[in-house]
């Protein structure tokens, strides 16, 4: 189905670019390390450049957890249910992570991106805004993740049955 597809293309790109993050942001540790220790003379872009890898892949991830149901969640109650109570209540927690993806990330993420995108980081001398992008991106992500589950919810359900 297309749905499937559109996800699991989400779930791959997701994948790529937060394992590519974090393989920099190991090296880049790395590097730090072995400039400060080794060489005596600290790298002075690592410091900088390892935040700003370290929420990118942070926020990435947990788009992804949230595409695959695997974010930490409180499920005492979820699991002691079942039916149409069962999928009503994932419905009104899913809107409650839709509301906050919208007002937080996105609304708020791009007030941020527009806010600082005439400051520049310090060291790297990058546009602060293209930092903060992470912000709408994963508000974006999240909610693309949420409108997919919906057909995964419906199809749990009607295998369960009343």
């Amino acid at each position: 189905m297309l749905v499937d597809k559109i996800k699991k293309m989400l779930d791959r790109t997701i994948l790529i670019v937060a394992s590519t993050l974090l393989v920099v942001l190991v090296l880049g540790a790395l590097w730090q390390v072995f400039t400060r220790y080794v060489l005596q003379n600290p790298s002075t872009f690592t410091n900088e450049l390892l935040g700003f890898l370290l929420v990118w892949t942070s926020l990435l991830g947990a788009c992804y957890a949230f595409g695959s149901n695997k974010h930490l969640a409180l499920t005492f109650v979820t699991n002691k249910l079942s039916g149409s109570r069962k999928l009503i209540i994932t419905i009104i927690n899913d809107l409650f992570v839709v509301f906050f993806a919208v007002v937080i990330l996105l609304q708020g993420g791009m007030d941020a991106v527009n806010t600082t995108m005439s400051q520049t980081t310090p060291i790297l001398g990058i546009q602060k805004g293209l930092v903060y992008t992470i912000l709408p991106i994963s508000g974006v992500l999240i909610i693309m993740y949420k409108l997919l589950n919906v057909k995964n919810y419906f199809q749990t359900n009607q295998g369960e049955g009343e």
